[in-house]
Protein backbone atom coordinates (compact mmCIF):
# COMPACT_ATOMS: atom_id res chain seq x y z
CA UNK A 1 0.00 0.00 0.00
CA UNK A 2 1.52 3.31 -0.66
CA UNK A 3 -0.08 6.53 0.34
CA UNK A 4 -0.41 9.69 -1.68
CA UNK A 5 2.74 11.83 -1.43
CA UNK A 6 1.43 14.57 0.96
CA UNK A 7 0.84 12.00 3.65
CA UNK A 8 4.00 10.69 3.22
CA UNK A 9 5.21 13.09 6.86
CA UNK A 10 7.15 10.99 10.00
CA UNK A 11 4.40 9.55 12.37
CA UNK A 12 5.45 11.82 14.85
CA UNK A 13 4.78 14.66 12.72
CA UNK A 14 1.29 13.33 11.71
CA UNK A 15 0.28 12.49 15.55
CA UNK A 16 1.30 15.80 16.57
CA UNK A 17 -0.94 17.82 13.83
CA UNK A 18 -3.46 15.14 14.06
CA UNK A 19 -3.98 11.82 16.12
CA UNK A 20 -5.74 10.31 12.78
CA UNK A 21 -3.89 9.78 9.79
CA UNK A 22 -6.54 10.02 7.08
CA UNK A 23 -5.92 9.11 3.58
CA UNK A 24 -7.44 7.23 0.19
CA UNK A 25 -5.92 3.90 -0.67
CA UNK A 26 -8.68 2.65 -3.00
CA UNK A 27 -11.92 3.91 -5.02
CA UNK A 28 -13.58 1.29 -2.61
CA UNK A 29 -12.73 2.67 0.90
CA UNK A 30 -10.87 5.21 2.98
CA UNK A 31 -8.38 4.35 5.14
CA UNK A 32 -8.16 5.82 9.24
CA UNK A 33 -5.44 4.80 11.33
CA UNK A 34 -6.36 5.14 14.77
CA UNK A 35 -2.91 5.33 16.63
CA UNK A 36 -4.06 4.41 19.81
CA UNK A 37 -5.35 1.20 21.69
CA UNK A 38 -8.95 1.72 22.35
CA UNK A 39 -10.78 2.20 25.70
CA UNK A 40 -10.97 -1.31 27.57
CA UNK A 41 -14.42 -2.69 28.24
CA UNK A 42 -14.01 -5.55 30.25
CA UNK A 43 -11.68 -8.35 30.80
CA UNK A 44 -12.41 -11.86 30.22
CA UNK A 45 -11.45 -14.68 32.37
CA UNK A 46 -9.03 -17.59 31.66
CA UNK A 47 -11.64 -20.02 30.79
CA UNK A 48 -12.44 -18.03 27.70
CA UNK A 49 -9.05 -17.30 26.32
CA UNK A 50 -10.37 -17.71 23.03
CA UNK A 51 -13.12 -15.33 22.52
CA UNK A 52 -14.09 -15.89 19.02
CA UNK A 53 -17.44 -14.10 18.58
CA UNK A 54 -19.02 -11.49 20.22
CA UNK A 55 -23.44 -10.83 21.11
CA UNK A 56 -24.76 -7.93 23.00
CA UNK A 57 -28.07 -8.49 24.34
CA UNK A 58 -30.27 -6.65 26.72
CA UNK A 59 -27.37 -5.02 28.38
CA UNK A 60 -25.28 -8.22 28.52
CA UNK A 61 -22.26 -9.59 26.76
CA UNK A 62 -22.01 -13.32 25.10
CA UNK A 63 -18.92 -15.18 23.64
CA UNK A 64 -17.59 -18.49 23.28
CA UNK A 65 -14.19 -19.89 22.77
CA UNK A 66 -13.64 -21.64 19.03
CA UNK A 67 -12.10 -24.96 17.80
CA UNK A 68 -11.56 -27.38 20.31
CA UNK A 69 -13.93 -25.72 23.04
CA UNK A 70 -16.66 -26.89 24.77
CA UNK A 71 -20.00 -26.55 23.24
CA UNK A 72 -21.19 -23.78 25.43
CA UNK A 73 -21.59 -19.60 25.21
CA UNK A 74 -20.75 -17.66 27.88
CA UNK A 75 -22.83 -14.24 29.64
CA UNK A 76 -20.22 -11.98 30.82
CA UNK A 77 -20.39 -10.01 33.65
CA UNK A 78 -18.83 -6.57 32.99
CA UNK A 79 -17.51 -5.63 35.87
CA UNK A 80 -15.41 -8.64 36.72
CA UNK A 81 -15.07 -10.32 33.55
CA UNK A 82 -16.15 -13.57 35.20
CA UNK A 83 -18.84 -15.91 33.62
CA UNK A 84 -22.22 -15.12 34.79
CA UNK A 85 -24.16 -17.81 32.90
CA UNK A 86 -23.08 -21.10 30.72
CA UNK A 87 -25.81 -22.29 28.44
CA UNK A 88 -24.36 -25.72 26.65
CA UNK A 89 -25.63 -27.09 23.18
CA UNK A 90 -26.31 -30.63 23.83
CA UNK A 91 -26.36 -31.66 20.41
CA UNK A 92 -23.76 -29.72 19.63
CA UNK A 93 -19.98 -30.31 18.86
CA UNK A 94 -17.21 -27.39 19.11
CA UNK A 95 -15.34 -28.01 15.72
CA UNK A 96 -14.63 -24.08 15.15
CA UNK A 97 -16.88 -22.11 16.33
CA UNK A 98 -16.36 -18.92 15.27
CA UNK A 99 -19.37 -16.30 15.19
CA UNK A 100 -22.95 -15.30 16.98
CA UNK A 101 -25.54 -13.57 15.96
CA UNK A 102 -28.93 -13.01 16.98
CA UNK A 103 -32.69 -12.16 15.92
CA UNK A 104 -35.60 -11.24 18.34
CA UNK A 105 -36.33 -14.72 18.94
CA UNK A 106 -32.64 -16.82 18.35
CA UNK A 107 -29.29 -16.61 18.97
CA UNK A 108 -27.18 -18.34 16.42
CA UNK A 109 -23.83 -20.05 17.17
CA UNK A 110 -21.34 -20.55 13.49
CA UNK A 111 -19.57 -23.74 13.74
CA UNK A 112 -18.22 -23.08 10.23
CA UNK A 113 -13.79 -22.27 10.97
CA UNK A 114 -12.54 -24.25 8.23
CA UNK A 115 -8.45 -22.96 8.19
CA UNK A 116 -7.62 -27.09 6.30
CA UNK A 117 -10.32 -25.73 3.72
CA UNK A 118 -11.29 -29.74 3.78
CA UNK A 119 -14.58 -29.47 6.00
CA UNK A 120 -17.89 -30.97 4.82
CA UNK A 121 -19.98 -30.58 8.20
CA UNK A 122 -20.46 -26.97 8.05
CA UNK A 123 -23.36 -26.04 10.61
CA UNK A 124 -25.16 -23.09 12.27
CA UNK A 125 -26.77 -23.63 15.61
CA UNK A 126 -30.09 -22.06 16.17
CA UNK A 127 -30.86 -21.62 19.90
CA UNK A 128 -34.03 -20.54 20.99
CA UNK A 129 -33.84 -17.69 23.77
CA UNK A 130 -37.17 -18.98 25.25
CA UNK A 131 -34.83 -21.97 26.60
CA UNK A 132 -32.30 -19.48 27.58
CA UNK A 133 -33.69 -19.24 32.05
CA UNK A 134 -32.03 -17.38 34.58
CA UNK A 135 -30.13 -20.37 35.82
CA UNK A 136 -26.42 -20.02 36.23
CA UNK A 137 -25.70 -23.61 33.84
CA UNK A 138 -28.16 -24.62 31.26
CA UNK A 139 -28.77 -27.70 29.04
CA UNK A 140 -30.32 -26.59 25.72
CA UNK A 141 -31.05 -28.27 22.10
CA UNK A 142 -30.67 -26.59 18.87
CA UNK A 143 -31.82 -26.76 15.60
CA UNK A 144 -29.17 -27.20 12.63
CA UNK A 145 -28.67 -24.81 9.89
CA UNK A 146 -26.21 -27.32 7.31
CA UNK A 147 -23.99 -25.96 4.15
CA UNK A 148 -21.51 -25.93 2.20
CA UNK A 149 -20.31 -23.73 -0.76
CA UNK A 150 -21.52 -24.25 -3.70
CA UNK A 151 -18.40 -22.72 -5.51
CA UNK A 152 -15.79 -25.03 -3.70
CA UNK A 153 -15.03 -27.86 -5.60
CA UNK A 154 -11.50 -29.01 -3.86
CA UNK A 155 -11.68 -30.26 -0.58
CA UNK A 156 -7.68 -30.94 -0.06
CA UNK A 157 -6.02 -29.95 3.27
CA UNK A 158 -4.49 -26.59 2.33
CA UNK A 159 -4.15 -25.13 6.15
CA UNK A 160 -4.05 -21.78 5.94
CA UNK A 161 -3.86 -21.78 2.10
CA UNK A 162 -7.02 -21.73 1.14
CA UNK A 163 -10.13 -19.35 0.08
CA UNK A 164 -12.71 -21.44 2.04
CA UNK A 165 -12.41 -20.41 5.30
CA UNK A 166 -15.69 -18.35 7.46
CA UNK A 167 -15.32 -16.54 11.05
CA UNK A 168 -17.88 -13.99 10.50
CA UNK A 169 -21.91 -14.19 10.31
CA UNK A 170 -24.78 -11.64 10.62
CA UNK A 171 -28.80 -11.97 11.09
CA UNK A 172 -30.35 -10.15 8.10
CA UNK A 173 -34.36 -10.80 8.13
CA UNK A 174 -34.84 -14.41 7.70
CA UNK A 175 -31.64 -15.20 6.37
CA UNK A 176 -28.14 -15.61 8.26
CA UNK A 177 -25.21 -13.59 6.00
CA UNK A 178 -21.87 -15.30 5.76
CA UNK A 179 -18.71 -13.98 5.11
CA UNK A 180 -15.49 -15.31 3.87
CA UNK A 181 -11.88 -15.49 5.27
CA UNK A 182 -9.62 -15.85 2.59
CA UNK A 183 -6.35 -16.94 3.40
CA UNK A 184 -5.30 -16.48 0.20
CA UNK A 185 -6.06 -13.68 -2.08
CA UNK A 186 -7.10 -11.64 1.15
CA UNK A 187 -10.73 -10.70 -0.18
CA UNK A 188 -14.29 -11.76 1.32
CA UNK A 189 -17.14 -13.21 -0.43
CA UNK A 190 -21.02 -13.30 0.87
CA UNK A 191 -23.12 -16.02 1.02
CA UNK A 192 -26.79 -16.40 2.68
CA UNK A 193 -28.54 -19.42 4.04
CA UNK A 194 -32.31 -19.50 5.45
CA UNK A 195 -32.59 -19.67 9.22
CA UNK A 196 -34.75 -22.98 8.62
CA UNK A 197 -33.03 -25.98 10.05
CA UNK A 198 -32.04 -27.70 6.56
CA UNK A 199 -28.83 -28.51 4.45
CA UNK A 200 -27.97 -25.46 1.78
CA UNK A 201 -25.49 -25.22 -0.69
CA UNK A 202 -25.12 -20.81 -1.23
CA UNK A 203 -23.32 -19.61 -3.65
CA UNK A 204 -20.99 -16.26 -3.70
CA UNK A 205 -23.47 -13.14 -4.16
CA UNK A 206 -21.17 -10.18 -3.87
CA UNK A 207 -17.05 -10.20 -3.18
CA UNK A 208 -14.83 -7.21 -1.33
CA UNK A 209 -11.83 -6.66 -1.55
CA UNK A 210 -10.60 -6.60 2.25
CA UNK A 211 -6.77 -6.72 1.65
CA UNK A 212 -7.06 -8.99 5.16
CA UNK A 213 -8.59 -11.66 6.74
CA UNK A 214 -12.56 -11.27 7.94
CA UNK A 215 -12.79 -12.59 11.30
CA UNK A 216 -16.31 -11.72 12.72
CA UNK A 217 -19.07 -9.22 11.68
CA UNK A 218 -22.58 -7.52 13.60
CA UNK A 219 -24.87 -5.17 11.70
CA UNK A 220 -27.17 -2.63 13.57
CA UNK A 221 -30.94 -2.78 11.84
CA UNK A 222 -31.92 0.72 12.25
CA UNK A 223 -29.01 2.60 10.68
CA UNK A 224 -28.29 -0.58 8.27
CA UNK A 225 -24.36 -0.15 8.79
CA UNK A 226 -22.40 -3.34 8.83
CA UNK A 227 -18.89 -3.62 10.37
CA UNK A 228 -16.30 -6.26 9.76
CA UNK A 229 -13.31 -7.09 11.73
CA UNK A 230 -9.82 -8.83 10.53
CA UNK A 231 -6.56 -8.19 10.50
CA UNK A 232 -3.80 -7.98 8.51
CA UNK A 233 0.37 -8.56 9.21
CA UNK A 234 -1.07 -8.88 12.70
CA UNK A 235 -2.32 -5.48 12.31
CA UNK A 236 -6.33 -5.76 13.55
CA UNK A 237 -9.04 -3.24 11.31
CA UNK A 238 -12.29 -2.86 11.40
CA UNK A 239 -14.39 -1.95 8.20
CA UNK A 240 -17.58 0.26 8.18
CA UNK A 241 -19.90 -0.12 5.52
CA UNK A 242 -23.56 1.78 5.75
CA UNK A 243 -26.32 1.18 4.19
CA UNK A 244 -25.81 -2.79 4.02
CA UNK A 245 -28.93 -4.05 1.66
CA UNK A 246 -28.41 -7.77 2.97
CA UNK A 247 -26.93 -8.88 -0.36
CA UNK A 248 -24.29 -6.75 -1.40
CA UNK A 249 -21.07 -5.13 -0.35
CA UNK A 250 -21.79 -1.33 0.11
CA UNK A 251 -19.32 0.85 -2.46
CA UNK A 252 -19.96 4.40 -0.88
CA UNK A 253 -18.92 6.06 2.09
CA UNK A 254 -16.91 2.75 2.96
CA UNK A 255 -13.89 2.97 6.09
CA UNK A 256 -10.98 0.65 7.38
CA UNK A 257 -9.83 1.68 10.66
CA UNK A 258 -6.73 0.35 11.23
CA UNK A 259 -5.39 -0.72 14.54
CA UNK A 260 -1.43 0.49 14.36
CA UNK A 261 -0.89 0.21 18.32
CA UNK A 262 -2.40 -3.15 18.47
CA UNK A 263 0.10 -5.26 16.67
CA UNK A 264 0.09 -8.33 17.68
CA UNK A 265 -3.46 -8.82 18.73
CA UNK A 266 -6.06 -11.59 17.86
CA UNK A 267 -8.69 -9.53 17.21
CA UNK A 268 -12.07 -11.95 17.02
CA UNK A 269 -15.55 -11.35 18.01
CA UNK A 270 -17.06 -7.98 17.42
CA UNK A 271 -20.59 -6.52 17.89
CA UNK A 272 -22.36 -3.19 18.22
CA UNK A 273 -22.91 -1.72 21.43
CA UNK A 274 -25.60 1.17 20.39
CA UNK A 275 -25.80 3.23 17.25
CA UNK A 276 -22.23 4.93 18.11
CA UNK A 277 -20.23 2.18 19.34
CA UNK A 278 -19.21 -1.23 18.92
CA UNK A 279 -17.26 -4.02 21.11
CA UNK A 280 -14.76 -6.44 20.00
CA UNK A 281 -13.19 -9.26 21.50
CA UNK A 282 -8.75 -10.28 21.92
CA UNK A 283 -7.89 -13.69 21.82
CA UNK A 284 -4.68 -13.94 24.49
CA UNK A 285 -1.55 -13.86 23.11
CA UNK A 286 1.55 -12.53 24.16
CA UNK A 287 1.11 -8.88 23.17
CA UNK A 288 -2.17 -8.82 24.51
CA UNK A 289 -4.75 -10.52 27.65
CA UNK A 290 -8.12 -11.85 26.67
CA UNK A 291 -10.35 -8.50 26.72
CA UNK A 292 -13.30 -6.97 25.04
CA UNK A 293 -12.75 -2.82 23.94
CA UNK A 294 -14.90 -0.06 23.23
CA UNK A 295 -14.92 2.35 20.25
CA UNK A 296 -16.76 5.28 19.83
CA UNK A 297 -17.29 5.53 15.41
CA UNK A 298 -18.53 9.08 16.09
CA UNK A 299 -16.05 10.45 17.90
CA UNK A 300 -13.47 9.49 15.07
CA UNK A 301 -15.85 10.61 12.70
CA UNK A 302 -16.29 13.92 14.20
CA UNK A 303 -12.40 14.34 14.48
CA UNK A 304 -11.71 13.49 10.85
CA UNK A 305 -14.23 15.77 9.90
CA UNK A 306 -12.63 18.72 11.92
CA UNK A 307 -9.02 18.05 11.21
Amino acid sequence: MKLPVKFLLPLQVILFLNPFVFSQMTELYTIIQYPVVPQKYCDLEANVSESSGLLYNEDEIWTMNDSGGLPEIYRIEKETGGIAQTVRIENGNNVDWEDLTQDEKHVYVGDFGNNLGNRKDLRIYKISKKDISGKKKIDVNAEVIGFGYKDQNDFSENSRNNDFDCEAMISYGDSLVLFSKNWVNGKCRLYKVPKVPGQYDPEPLDTFDTDGLITGASFFESTKCLILIGYKNHIPFIFYFPGFNGRNFPKTDVSRFEFVRMAGAQTEGIAWLNKDAVIFSTEQTKEFAQQVWELNLQTVFRLIEGR
